[in-house]
């Protein structure tokens, strides 16, 4: 079905659905992925009430940590009425920060689909790899390599643009 749209975008790839190009151009599509979901997070979620929840939520995790190594009973008791009240809001955090999740989930599988196709050369890998992965060998495809790029990238963005709670 998407056939004529996988072979559009790996014609206009060219060269750089192959090794070593294609290392780039895969990092490059992390990097605008990884843009766009940082963008949607930043103008879909509340982000001054979600980090003052973490904040919060964090606050509250430490003390109840330091009543517990101190064994202050008192202590322990104030932090477990307050208990129900932290299980709310840190179920809102979750909530809150899976909205852009829910929204570009089928529009991220497509794309995925559409360009693992795109990379799928004779060679098999878009990636040669300095070390060996136990899932993955020394070489990477399409998802393996963009999955390293992200997990490289996506944190480096939040954090620019603040999104770190």
């Amino acid at each position: 079905m998407l056939d004529w749209l996988v072979k559009l975008i790996s014609d206009l790839l060219g060269p750089y659905k192959y090794p070593p190009l294609s290392t780039i151009s895969v990092l490059a599509i992390s990097l605008g992925v990884g843009l766009t979901t940082v963008l949607a997070n930043h103008l879909l979620l509340d982000i001054k009430k979600l980090r003052s929840y973490s904040q919060e939520i964090n606050e509250w995790r430490r003390e109840m940590r330091k009543a517990l190594m101190s064994g202050d009973r008192k202590l322990m008791v104030k932090l477990k009425k307050k208990e129900p009240y932290i299980r709310k809001i840190e179920a809102e955090v979750m909530a809150e920060r899976m909205k852009p999740s829910l929204i570009f989930m089928l529009p991220l599988w497509i794309f995925f689909i559409i360009f693992a196709g795109a990379f799928t050369t004779e060679i098999g890998y878009v990636a040669q790899l300095p070390f060996t992965l136990p899932f993955a060998g020394d070489k990477a495809n399409f998802v393996t390599w963009y999955i390293i790029c992200s997990l490289l990238t996506l944190p480096l963005l939040q954090k620019a643009f603040k999104l770190s709670f």
